[in-house]
């Protein structure tokens, strides 16, 4: 079942604001296996917008609208939808109780009056977090619904109507398709890498798709399985899954809203296994990625941020001589910095990380994106990393907190 998404309001096209409303419906709409193939964006312009839905009915199977239900006269949709559907607005009566009874005197003004009307004949929606109503229409024999712009309550209506409606329209399609889906997350191997490793993993399987988008630093890899019958489906996303969990597996960390932040608790947590931090060119980076996961603190002792050479020294008891003759970034320099914060947090690992984000600090040995890594563990274990990244200061700043946490969590995951 195909749906075209369609945003309302010259701010929109005047890029005065973001259009959350369009990503927000198309997730909604996936998640009740509806695809979204269509996103228009049209001013609040009658002709502009006549136009619009025409296009949208003639090549959808629904389509789903946001914008100009409020109370102005740059406010169209209700006027242009009742003209394309030969009715003429009105009224809609609960919805002009509900502003009656909230505003009182002021409810009889024609602008209030203006948001709570309707094309004549149409499917409404109440909406439980403001005054405008959504509805529904058929134009052409396709189902328009018509929502608020303002996305709380275009939220609400879709969670409290439309989303059973959407799948009782659905349904009644017979053919519709149902969609069984998965979304793995992979760090440490750009986009045409696991792309190349998944390459054909998907041919020969009727209804499969891979998917990929990059959401820096990851990569996340959408597996896709159409058919009519769910059942049938599930079964071939289960054997593309299996495949593609294979062939990953040394770079894929978690699945659907996971982060490698939570995977590295689990990994700690399952062995028992507590973790310091000490960080330099990351600022506490890699210190905030860990404690937002929740019940962080029964694997996360702490940290500290040693920024200034003087602060290696005095806090983590970094030798100044190793300072002198190796400079901040360097193995020498990290190791300390890992057995120094271990040894005073008494951790069971710390990792260390020290770097050059750039624009300035380089020298002819470190240019910038030089970063260095190292965990430190019992006895005098210690591992350590060496990058160079090109890319701008808070892209190497974020890469170099990335591969701390899945340093550790490898190493963890080796214990």
């Amino acid at each position: 079942m195909w749906a075209e998404i369609l945003t309302i309001g010259d701010e929109l096209c005047r890029g005065e604001i973001v259009d959350t409303n369009s990503s927000w419906l198309a997730a909604e709409l996936w998640d009740l296996d509806v695809t979204a193939r269509w996103m228009t964006s049209v001013r609040d312009d009658a002709e502009d917008m006549r136009g619009a839905f025409r296009l949208a009915a003639g090549r959808a199977d629904l389509v789903v609208c946001s914008g100009g239900l409020g109370p102005t006269e740059d406010d169209l949709t209700v006027d242009v939808v009742s003209e394309l559907t030969g009715s003429e607005p009105e009224v809609h009566e609960p919805s002009r109780q509900r502003m009656e009874a909230r505003f009182a005197a002021r409810a009889s003004h024609p602008k209030m009056v203006r948001q709570v009307r309707v094309p004549a004949g149409a499917r409404v929606y109440l909406n439980p977090a403001g005054l405008a109503p959504g509805f529904e229409v058929a134009l052409g024999g396709v189902p328009v619904m018509c929502l608020p712009g303002v996305p709380r309550e275009m939220k609400a209506i879709t969670a409290e109507s439309l989303r059973a409606r959407i799948l009782e329209l659905r349904d009644a399609a017979g053919g519709a398709e149902r969609i069984a889906r998965r979304l793995w997350r992979v760090f440490g191997r750009g986009e045409s890498q696991v792309a190349s490793a998944l390459e054909g993993v998907v041919e020969g399987v009727a209804g499969a798709s891979l998917h990929y988008q990059v959401s820096f630093p990851e990569t996340l890899v959408k597996v896709v399985v159409r058919d009519r019958d769910r059942a049938a489906a599930e079964a071939r996303l289960a054997a593309v899954d299996r495949a593609v969990r294979e062939r990953l597996a040394p770079w894929l960390y978690g699945e659907a809203d996971d982060s490698l932040a939570a995977a590295l608790g689990r990994a700690l947590s399952a062995r028992g296994l507590t973790l310091a931090s000490a960080e330099s060119c990351t600022g506490g980076m890699l210190g905030a990625l860990v404690t937002s996961v929740p019940g962080s603190s029964a694997w996360y002792l702490g940290g500290a941020v040693t920024y200034a050479n003087a602060e290696k020294v005095r806090q983590l008891g970094v030798s100044p001589a190793t300072l002198e003759a190796a400079g901040a970034v360097s193995e020498a320099c990290v190791r300390e910095m890992a057995g120094g914060i271990r040894e005073r947090s008494g951790a069971s690992l710390a990792v260390a990380v020290s770097g050059i984000a750039g624009p300035d600090g380089r020298t002819a040995d470190k240019p910038v994106g030089t970063v260095w890594l190292a965990v430190a563990g019992p006895g005098d274990g210690v591992e350590t990393m060496h990058f160079v990244w090109p890319g701008a200061r808070d892209q190497v700043r974020t890469l170099a907190a990335w591969w701390a946490m899945s340093m550790v969590k490898t190493i963890a995951e080796r214990s």
